[in-house]
């Protein structure tokens, strides 16, 4: 991961009028800290910018921005640990058959529901049948048809079940931290509307229903008989939406909240303002190949065109137009990645001149034409490529997608895609679910590719072989254009240095582990 990290005293500067005024609408005890003494630990309130609960409290219902919510109310199958890797939780032992089909999974009956029911393999499995509900999106590539599907959970006895996979899922478990490894409760399990107003889990904490106001402030509070809330070092936790990014800012400089996820634009100001500052990175936004054989127009099989295009581009120009704040960058692979190479943010630096001299080279001196489908997500940023494109002589014409599906049918019909974000912390994942998965219609090869993937996957426990392979392996996705990266996407956060320490976070995840959260020393 890369991080950003400035912290320019403990002092809380007082809010101005407008900071009032903005978090007008945001209830509770306002959570100020104090300057000097002991550590308060009383409560730690947390400003984000969507509430964590707008469709009630069934973890299987959202994604992965979730998490850290739902993590201390749920136990997970597995979960992340401050590292990012991925670690047993409710299971104890894992196996897979020879094939990778089967996953066998021993779990612990001890972890007990709020009604005092222990775990057992009945309930997991009562929980993952509930893969085809549409409702359940966590689960919805588990389902049928699915690019993880589950075809069968089977009980082996009271504390063993066995997931079997429509086709071989080495590292499955991957898939299995929360929200989709979370299990609820048998009350919940046998009927989820249950969860629209009640959480049922077997985590250390719980929701205050009292002190709660769905949509403006959730309160966590620690159960009595639970051992793993000796792992949370507050008392409680408050959870407040504030979807303003000006209005969380200025939360925090006002002591209002203890932290807050901010915008990357607004990274500047929370540093003049003598409030901690953390950006986690790890996440790199690229242009991907579709066509990466010529399917659609020759150009298209030749390395040369992508990297005329990636030379095309000012990123430092476009990201502070466009995307403030974040890291420009040519490697497919982050910052803190052992396999980033500084020489390719030179090599595919913005110059015009090379690129042209790389489509003449490739038998294309007047550039060529094609077009790009884009969502509103995407047209500003594709917007703001056209013209430098424009410049070397490929002319692209922006079409608005009609729906969603016609999105995800371009893998099909046209050479290029994204922007797509893209996390390293699973290489293999990227490469063969992504490279040569979904983004590969045309069934392209890429020896060099697949070979650093192989060394990479070949080397495990040995940290210098995998850095080298990884290095290989960010070589060979740029060289050949399979991605023209663009920057690396920030996870600022904001925080009050005489309440809370330095945030960490788990890989390249945006959100910290909430039980990893410590009081300032």
């Amino acid at each position: 991961m890369s991080r950003l990290t400035t912290a320019r005293g403990a002092a809380v500067i007082a809010a101005v009028a407008v900071s009032a005024l903005a978090l007008a609408g945001c209830t509770g005890s306002g959570g100020s800290s104090e300057s000097g003494g002991a550590s308060d630990t009383s409560k730690l309130v947390i400003g984000l910018d969507s509430d964590q609960a707008a469709l009630g409290y069934d973890p299987v219902r959202y994604g992965s921005g979730q998490r850290f919510f739902f993590e201390g109310i749920y136990d997970s199958l597995f979960l992340l640990d401050e590292n990012g890797q991925v670690v047993p939780d409710l299971v104890t032992s894992f196996e897979y058959n020879e094939d990778n089909t089967q996953l066998t999974l021993d779990l612990d009956t001890t972890a007990t529901f709020d009604d005092g029911t222990a775990l057992s393999a009945d309930l997991v499995k009562e929980n993952l049948d509930a893969r085809g509900n549409p409702d359940l999106s966590a689960y919805s590539g588990f389902a049928t048809g699915g690019e993880n599907e589950i075809s069968d959970v089977t009980v082996v006895d009271d504390d063993t079940v066995t997931l079997t996979f429509a086709t071989p899922k080495p590292g499955f478990e991957a898939n299995l931290v929360l929200p989709a490894g979370a299990i609820v409760g048998p009350t919940g399990a046998a009927d989820r509307s249950t969860l629209d107003t009640t959480p049922d889990g077997s985590g250390p904490l719980m929701v205050d229903e009292e002190a709660t106001v769905k949509g403006n402030s959730y309160l966590l509070v620690k159960k009595d008989d639970n051992d793993a809330a000796a792992d949370y070092p507050f008392d409680s936790y408050e959870f407040r939406p504030i979807l303003d990014p000006q209005a969380r800012v200025n939360g925090v400089i006002s002591g209002e909240v203890d932290m807050a996820n901010i915008t990357s634009d607004t990274q500047a100001q929370v540093e003049s303002a003598g409030v901690g500052l953390v950006a986690n990175g790890g996440t790199v936004q690229n242009i991907i190949a579709f066509d990466k054989t010529g399917a659609l127009g020759p150009q298209w099989g030749d390395p040369r065109v992508y990297q005329a295009l990636s030379m095309a581009i000012d990123r430092e120009a476009y990201v502070n137009a466009i995307h403030p704040g974040e890291l420009p960058t040519a490697n497919a692979l982050p910052a803190d990645n052992p396999g980033y190479l500084p020489e390719l943010d030179e090599e595919y630096a913005y110059d015009p001149d090379a690129a042209k001299d790389l489509l003449a080279e490739a038998g294309y001196p007047d550039g060529f034409d094609f077009d790009f489908t884009i969502s509103p997500a995407s047209q500003r940023d594709l917007e703001a490529l056209q013209p430098y494109w424009e410049a070397i002589g490929v002319n692209m014409t922006l079409k608005n997608a009609a729906s969603t599906e016609e999105i995800f049918a371009v893998v099909q019909t046209e050479p290029l895609g994204g922007p797509i974000p893209l996390t390293w912390t699973n290489p293999l994942g990227n490469v063969f679910g992504v490279l040569f998965g979904f983004a590969n219609f045309h069934g392209a090869e890429n020896p060099d590719i697949q070979a650093a993937a192989g060394a990479y996957g070949a080397a495990t426990g040995d940290e210098e072989a995998q850095a080298a392979a990884l290095k290989d392996l960010n070589r060979a996705i740029v060289d050949s254009g399979w991605l023209i990266p663009l920057f690396e996407q920030l996870a600022p956060w904001a925080y009050n240095t005489a309440k809370v320490a330095e945030p960490t976070f788990p890989g390249a995840e945006a959100f910290p582990i909430l039980s990893s959260i410590q009081p300032a020393s």
